[in-house]
């Protein structure tokens, strides 16, 4: 699915950068950086400070090579160009890998009448075990949808898009595809620049408690639930990791959609039918053996811990939510998200303050 945001018109936005230029001059000289507005940010300034390589999948090559992309160059996810229709298919990310998977996997389940002709060829060579160019499963998940904006584009349009279902945008110039912004970008940038934001750290100094965070629900499975089985839960519940838990009901492990990668690299997909904590083990000693670490990392803070621990520990471990428990190593309570953290600090403004 392709689709386009559109920003505002640039006689708006130089509108409001005159509007902020006034703004800043009436300022006493003393505020310095600390009254700059986060979401007044362009785009391109995030993708300057990001130093970002644009990786594009080609469209034609197999599933698995597209995965194999995305472990190369360390990321979750990327544009898919289809040479044939001339644009972007889609994004192509770890939820398009585990649907594509169970698609393979479930022979015996009837196909949608009203699915697109895409989704029925990419359905048959999945169950005859035949090569799934990768533009035939961007976006297969329907979570992933590829969105664009331009260089000029304000932050508050992109975390707008960021405290709903969308994680990640597209950022187009005159050129093309600039680079692709994701939540993870923009909270980075914030966390590091987080003394020129005081309203942004002032939300980060409350605990997850005060603000009302960690009420979801938990999606979790016991040490001997087969990885298969992990997989379908998430895939039902529209959740890209979920936790792990001892006899005892305590967090021993984070088990994620993108450590399908760990199936597809190895082309042991006997690893499906193991049990989650077999399968923790065997990401433990092939972790170990890139890396040199011996244990994945256990994603949890309490609840009195600050929503600015929580993003920190998110951005260290590379997460996109931490589970929140009452004690260490206690049972999960609920889980924090990047989109709860943006609808935490993204404005609601008129239209006019954009």
């Amino acid at each position: 699915m392709n689709r386009e945001y559109v920003p505002a018109e640039p006689a708006s936005l130089a509108a409001a950068t005159a509007e902020e230029e006034q703004d800043r001059r009436s300022k006493p000289e003393h505020e310095g950086l600390g009254s700059h507005r986060w979401y007044h940010v362009p785009c391109a300034e995030l993708l300057n400070a990001a130093h970002q390589s644009v990786v594009v999948i080609n469209g034609d090559v197999p599933v698995e090579s597209a995965c194999e992309t995305l472990i190369l160059n360390g990321i979750s996810s990327a544009p898919v160009w289809d040479k044939d229709k001339n644009l972007y298919a889609g994004m192509f990310d770890y939820r398009d890998v585990v649907t594509y998977v169970l698609v393979g996997l479930s022979k015996d389940t009837p196909i949608d009448a009203s699915a697109s002709m895409e989704f029925k060829e990419l359905v048959r060579l999945a169950r005859s075990h035949e090569p799934v160019p990768a533009k035939l499963a961007a976006d297969i998940s329907q979570r992933n949808p590829f969105y664009s904006v331009i260089e000029q584009t304000h932050l508050l349009q992109v975390a707008a898009l960021f405290s709903s279902t969308i994680h990640r945008v597209a950022v187009m110039n005159d050129a093309g595809l600039r680079g692709i912004i994701s939540q993870s970008t923009v909270i980075q940038y914030l966390y590091k620049n987080i003394e020129k934001f005081p309203d942004v750290q002032s939300v980060f100094a409350k605990s997850i408690k005060e603000l009302g965070l960690g009420t979801k629900s938990v999606i979790a499975v016991d040490g001997t639930t087969s990885v298969l089985d992990a997989l379908k839960l998430m895939s039902k519940n529209d959740v890209s990791s979920l936790a792990v838990l001892s006899v005892t009901g305590g967090i021993i492990a984070n088990l994620s959609m993108s450590d399908i990668k760990w199936v597809l690299r190895s082309s042991k997909f006997n690893l499906l039918w193991q049990t989650c904590l077999q399968f923790v083990g065997f990401i433990d000693s092939e972790q170990g053996i890139m890396d040199g670490r011996d244990k994945l990392p256990v994603f949890d803070v309490l609840e009195t811990s600050t929503l600015g621990y929580a993003v920190g520990k998110m951005i260290a471990t590379k997460a996109h939510r931490v589970w929140v428990v009452e004690r260490a190593a206690g049972p999960p309570l609920s889980v924090v998200t990047l989109t709860d953290v943006f609808k935490q600090i993204t404005p609601v403004l008129d239209p006019r303050e954009d």
